[in-house]
């Protein structure tokens, strides 16, 4: 259920770091110092490197909180995923956050990306407020923020530092994940609608034929019903389950139903 993996994917991939000569020292350095800031702060820290597809997870407290794997009561987490996502958070979060927090995501690294400078692009910050599951199976609210940590030599983006910490703020409300993108050289915030762009995700067609495809009609019919060639209709349910990051149809309901696109 985690859209927007090939479009952010893309986004890593022209950055063409195989092409640049990178210093690992610079990497190890940002684990120590992310180490030992993690556990002081008791929060969640993850760095993505882009040119190896890597993800290094550090935690305190809030990993056992959230049952991470492998997690203990009281000791440090650290653990490193061969991928750019950290998918085993983000499989913690309340569906509909999750795909706010991608498309939010999206939009910063769209920014930073197109940022001439190095130092332009490390002054950019998205956060956002998001709802995650704990180990006792409630929600609780959990303040993000995504930033680029270390551009390459080649003034592309490398490292990026995600953060998660318990947020003060544990009301309910309908303001949805409060999406902002800060410049932190000047102060200056952009609150980022996200309700059209998550309506966008599915085309008016496609919601449509899912929405068939929920009420339990084949392809077959569907085509008949819509007029249609049913290699349309499997060209359109095909689009869905990639669009959606899902394996079947019975996960793209399901996906589609948490998200609200139906």
């Amino acid at each position: 259920m985690d859209v927007l993996r090939k479009e952010l994917a893309a986004i890593y991939a022209a950055q063409n770091l195989n092409a640049e000569t990178l210093d690992p020292d610079i990497v190890e350095q940002y684990r120590i110092t992310t180490r030992q800031v993690t556990i002081t702060d008791d929060d969640c820290r993850v760095i993505t490197d882009a040119s190896s597809d890597r993800c290094y997870i550090y935690s305190g407290r809030f990993a056992a909180l959230f049952g991470l794997r492998g997690a203990k009561s009281g000791s440090p987490y650290e653990t490193d995923v061969a991928s750019s996502d950290e998918d085993e958070i983000y499989n913690l979060m309340h569906p509909e956050d999750l795909v706010d927090k991608r498309m939010l995501e999206y939009e910063f690294f769209r920014l930073a990306d197109s940022r001439s400078s190095d130092s332009e692009k490390l002054k950019c910050k998205a956060t956002c407020r998001i709802r995650m599951r704990a180990n006792d199976g409630k929600y609780i609210y959990v303040d993000n923020s995504t930033q680029v940590l270390h551009n390459s030599p080649g003034g592309k983006i490398w490292l990026i530092l995600c953060r998660y910490s318990l947020s003060a703020d544990q009301h309910t409300d309908e303001t949805g994940i409060r999406p902002v993108i800060l410049d932190t050289a000047t102060g200056t915030t952009h609150i980022v609608q996200l309700q059209a762009k998550r309506h966008r995700l599915l085309t008016g067609r496609e919601r449509h034929i899912l929405s068939l495809i929920r009420d339990g009609m084949p392809s077959k019919l569907i085509a008949a019903q819509l007029g249609i060639s049913i290699n349309t209709v499997n060209r359109h349910r095909q689009n869905i389950l990639e669009k959606l990051s899902v394996g079947n149809s019975i996960e793209a309901v399901t996906a589609a139903t948490a998200m609200k696109l139906l």
